[in-house]
């Protein structure tokens, strides 16, 4: 019983936690965005608090495209657009500008619209950056994991990625929208488990009084 508890105790705060972020995914239209450097320093880590947190960074991007592969929108097989922006300060942060179909073949690079040039100010919110996945960057420049310090292995760059939701000049790509990970089945999992603690002393007492009977009716005496 103590042990099915504990997993029902696991599980529930599973899902307070992707409960709360999934809250603050949801509340980012509605809240107004900080500026970067007052949000988060450079090289240090996102923690859990801070993911989806909406930000304002200004900066110019760097003439360079990176793909992120095995990226599905709406169903549809694609890729990731990212591009760093170096900022005033001279920092640099990884930007999930949006999203391009893949072509048929995975050996062909899909065509994809270089960032705005000049200086620019992207909107959008923190997110972690994804463990590294295979070899990284792929001999065609694409990479299998949005990981920034593979991308931005340089110690002033952020370790967080910044998704974008908005761009003044406007960014001529298709922004991946931003979706929280969903309450997921944690809840029910936890019901299920309280359910099996609460079956054991009913399970235990059936199997007791079947125990007794037996005992009983074997020392009965044969008339």
């Amino acid at each position: 019983m103590g042990l099915c508890l504990l997993a029902a105790n696991w599980q529930y705060d599973r899902h307070e936690r992707r409960s709360v972020e999934q809250a603050r995914s949801e509340a980012v239209e509605t809240t107004a965005p900080l500026p970067l450097a007052q949000a988060l320093p450079p090289a240090t880590a996102l923690t859990t608090a801070e993911h989806f947190t909406p930000v304002v960074a200004a900066g110019a991007y760097d003439p360079q495209t990176i793909l992120i592969r095995n990226r599905s929108l709406n169903d549809q097989r694609g890729l990731w657009i990212v591009s760093p922006l170096r900022l005033e300060d001279g920092s640099v942060i990884m930007v999930l500008r949006g999203w391009v179909a893949a072509t048929r073949d995975n050996a062909q690079v899909p065509p994809t619209t270089p960032p705005p040039a000049g200086p620019v100010e992207v909107t959008g919110v923190l997110r972690p950056s994804e463990p590294r996945k295979g070899p990284g960057i792929l001999s065609n420049g694409e990479a299998t994991s949005l990981n920034t310090e593979t991308l931005c292995p340089d110690p002033s760059c952020y370790q967080a990625y910044l998704q974008m939701t908005g761009s003044v000049p406007q960014d001529s790509v298709e922004a991946v929208p931003v979706q929280g990970p969903g309450l997921g089945p944690h809840l029910g999992y936890a019901g299920q488990w309280v359910i099996f603690a609460l079956l054991l002393p009913v399970g235990y007492v059936i199997l007791l009084r079947r125990e007794v009977q037996e005992r009983r009716a074997r020392t009965v005496p044969v008339a």
